[in-house]
């Protein structure tokens, strides 16, 4: 089964992890598009999949202790537009969301690793049931848990589920 196979199955995971260079997510989700002249990004070629009333949590590296800082809603409709690049006009993604709005406790990054057996426990779980590349958020095993080095990301259920369950936010599951 595919990733692409899985989220078919799986319309209820419908959670993405964007970690911005700047720490600033703006008003869309918005990356390069893949061509031929260019090596394929594939974090930056899944915003073609995020669908509006998705959930999107935001990944701050710009914070004195990184962590998962904020979240907000994809509104939609997918659409492209074209942005200087180093002096060359490519063709981006473009995919409108919410503000975000920020978590009262950001969820860092010895946090996670806290619970970093629990969240490599999903990951394995995920990985057996999909045949090819997940896109999950963390990479590295219990102790050296990270972000995946990705723009964008998917957020299984059984994730946010436990994310939630350890730090408390909730969210319509």
């Amino acid at each position: 089964m595919t990733i692409n196979d899985w989220w078919r199955e799986h319309p209820e995971e419908r959670y993405w992890m964007i970690a911005p260079s700047r720490g600033v997510v703006g008003d869309a989700l918005s990356a390069p598009k893949a061509q031929d002249e260019r090596r394929f990004e594939w974090s930056h070629e899944l915003v073609g999949f995020t669908e509006p009333g998705d959930t999107l949590f935001v990944w701050d590296r710009t914070l004195p202790v990184p962590g998962i800082a904020a979240w907000g809603r994809v509104l939609g409709p997918l659409g492209e537009e074209t942005r200087e690049r180093r002096g060359d006009d490519l063709p981006h993604w473009r995919m409108p969301i919410s503000d975000t709005l920020r978590l009262a406790s950001p969820i860092t990054l010895p946090s996670l690793r806290r619970v970093g057996s629990e969240i490599v426990t999903v990951r394995d779980r995920v990985e057996e049931l999909t045949a090819g590349p997940v896109y999950f958020p963390f990479i590295g095993s219990a102790e050296t848990l990270a972000p995946a080095p990705a723009y964008l990301t998917k957020v299984p259920r059984d994730l946010v589920a436990l994310l939630s369950s350890r730090f408390g936010f909730e969210f319509a599951l």
